[in-house]
């Protein structure tokens, strides 16, 4: 998967809003993946009590490294307890003022998001292209990393499902329903409404952000649209510019720029 080479197992984790995803990296392959539902009321006992069963002890004995990316500090600071109480394992916290050679062409490259940056680095390593990512997670995340590294830059808006919830909340009349790809564009019912004006609606905006950062960026001839996160499957047909998704698009990034800290 790259070139800088490293010994050992690396578990890597992404702590977001919504989920914490790990996976256990053996021979450059990802060889285990988990996800959880966060929690800042989790203790890291708890976390490890839902974290231990689902992994092979030798597995686990195995984790050297520990590389982490996280956008939720409290919980951050539960899950190095976690890995300091149990595990016999360096930490590596990836954040945009790791070294990784990424440039960034923002005044004040802290305020990134650690999982941004796993996803430039990813997209920048594995592609080795113009990579406009849309991540749809909690929020949805769209950024533009050029073929030779530079974090172009980034917009953050309400992600699918949690603009869903914030709408069942808080219309009266209107009841939660299952996130489904709409088979009309316009609903005859509720239901159909609810699904064409959800999903339909955040694809409309996804490929319209994509049209425009190709206009804005006309001088790179050949761009690559990339969907990750956990509901990417859900409107990959409906954005017609998405090449590809890549579900283990962060989790990638945290290990590669990982192993670039350490071979570095």
């Amino acid at each position: 998967m790259y070139q800088d080479s490293v010994d050992g197992t690396i578990l890597a984790i992404d702590i977001g809003n919504t989920n914490i995803t790990c996976g256990i990296y053996q021979d450059d392959k990802l060889a285990w993946y988990s996800r959880f539902f966060s929690s800042p009321n989790r203790t890291a006992d708890e976390y490890f009590s839902l974290l231990s069963p689902l992994l092979e002890k030798t597995m686990a004995d195995s984790v050297k490294i520990i590389a982490m990316a996280s956008v939720v500090p409290p919980l951050a600071r539960v899950w190095q307890h976690l890995f300091q109480k149990y595990f016999q394992a360096s930490i590596v916290e990836i954040n945009a003022l790791s070294p990784l050679g990424l440039g960034y062409k923002i005044p004040d490259p802290a305020s990134i998001g650690g999982d941004l940056v796993a996803n430039a680095y990813a997209a920048w390593k594995k592609y080795n292209a113009n990579c406009i990512i849309l991540d749809l997670g909690t929020a949805t995340k769209i950024q533009f990393v050029t073929s030779t590294g530079t974090f172009a830059g980034a917009a953050i808006a309400p992600g699918l499902k949690s603009s869903a919830d914030k709408l069942f909340d808080s219309a009266a009349l209107l009841t939660p329903i299952e996130l489904v790809e709409p088979h009309v564009f316009l609903g005859t019912n509720t239901r159909e409404a609810l699904l064409s004006g959800i999903v339909h609606g955040h694809a409309l905006m996804l490929e319209a952000y994509v049209q425009r950062i190709k206009l804005q960026y006309f001088e790179q001839k050949e761009i690559l649209t990339v969907l990750t996160g956990g509901i990417a499957d859900l409107v990959k047909a409906l954005v017609p510019s998405a090449d590809l998704v890549d579900k283990t698009l962060t989790l990638d990034g945290i290990y590669l720029a990982c192993r670039h800290l350490l071979a570095g």
